[in-house]
């Protein structure tokens, strides 16, 4: 267990540095590495303890959203490996959008790749799924409407539908944040 902690926190550490000054996009600006802590704590509430699986879990954001161009993404890749094993490199790789492609096209790539994943791709997929929908919830991004919300939920929904079969409890978790978002942001429409 102290092996597992280790290697966790290392990799917190490493997504700390590398998210440092990015924040979310709710109203409190909450620094942005609190959502791959958060995905981790999931992960382990579920009873998902894999040393490279949780690793990966905290790293899963780095390269999507820290490296800029091929050539960073290429040393930061080789960092990863260096640090963490190829494993936990091919995981985060397989939940890192490639941000060249556009946004439409990123999200329904989503829906596509997510059935062929790794076991422990699928599972960070649906733990940060339900961060996202939790934040929806409690810190909406700023200047999203209700519609757009729903709309975030309901891609979520079919991105998932694609990762199930991996933890029966998580993705029962997945639905249930779901419905609540869902129910909250629809009833504060028909209050309006």
């Amino acid at each position: 267990m102290t092996y597992i902690k280790d290697v966790v926190i290392r990799a917190i550490e490493f997504a700390a540095q590398r998210h440092s000054g990015q924040t979310r996009k709710g109203n409190t600006k909450s620094p942005y590495i609190n959502h791959p802590i958060k995905v981790v704590s999931l992960l382990l509430d579920f009873n998902e303890n894999d040393t490279d699986l949780l690793s990966a879990a905290a790293l899963h954001d780095v390269i999507e959203d820290t490296a800029r161009g091929d050539q960073e993404i290429q040393q930061l890749e080789e960092t990863i490996e260096e640090k963490f094993g190829d494993k936990v490199l091919g995981i985060v790789q397989e939940v890192t959008d490639d941000k060249q492609l556009p946004f439409k096209k990123r999200k329904q790539k989503q829906i596509e790749d997510t059935p062929r994943l790794s076991h422990e791709a699928k599972k960070i997929k649906i733990a940060d799924k339900i961060c996202n929908i939790t934040d929806l919830k409690e810190d909406p991004p700023v200047g999203w409407s209700n519609e757009r919300k729903n709309k975030y939920i309901e891609w979520a929904e079919k991105v998932i539908e694609g990762a199930r079969g991996v933890n029966r409890k998580l993705e029962a978790h997945f639905d249930i944040i779901s419905r609540e978002a869902y129910e909250m942001i629809n009833s504060s429409d028909s209050s309006n």
